[in-house]
C-alpha cells in the first residue's frame, strides 16, 4: 500500500462493504473509505503493475498483476498481504499497441509492456490493426 494518489487514468470501479476501489489502468487500485458516498475519503493506492481487473470476496482482493492472478488479504485496507498467486499463461500480457500504428516488436523474454511512447521508427516490423 502506498499513500493516496490522484486518479489520472481510471478504469473499472468496484464497491465492497464500506470501500470504493478505482482501477488506475495498468498501474494499480485506488482505495477509498466510502461510508459517506457524497465524500469518499482516500485510504491508499495498491500498486499492481499491469492491473486492469479486480474482485473481492470474503475480504480477499483478487487482481491481475504482471500476468498472474494474485489474492490479497485486505485487512480492512490498512495493509495488503499476498496470500498466493496463480500464473496465467494465456492471459493477454501487457498493454497492446495503439490501433492502426507501426511499433517496435515486443521481445517477451524482456518482460511485459506497461506503456508505449510515441517515437519515429525506421523500418518497423510490427503493425497493429
Amino acid at each position: 500500500m502506498l499513500p493516496p494518489q490522484a486518479v489520472k487514468n481510471p478504469g473499472k470501479i468496484y464497491t465492497y462493504d464500506k470501500y470504493l476501489l478505482i482501477n488506475e489502468i495498468h498501474r494499480g487500485i485506488h482505495i477509498y473509505n466510502n461510508e459517506d458516498p457524497s465524500t469518499p475519503q482516500p485510504i491508499g493506492f495498491a500498486e499492481l503493475t499491469g492491473n486492469t481487473d479486480m474482485a473481492i470476496r470474503n475480504g480477499i482482493l483478487y487482481a491481475d498483476h504482471m500476468g498472474s492472478l494474485v489474492a490479497l488479504n485486505t485487512n480492512d485496507f490498512s495493509e495488503l498481504v499476498e496470500l498466493g498467486r496463480l500464473p496465467i499463461s494465456n492471459w493477454l500480457l501487457g498493454v497492446p499497441p495503439p490501433s492502426q500504428s507501426y511499433f517496435e516488436c515486443v521481445d517477451q523474454a524482456q518482460g511485459i509492456v506497461v506503456g508505449w511512447k510515441k517515437k519515429t521508427l525506421k523500418n518497423p516490423d510490427c503493425y497493429a490493426f
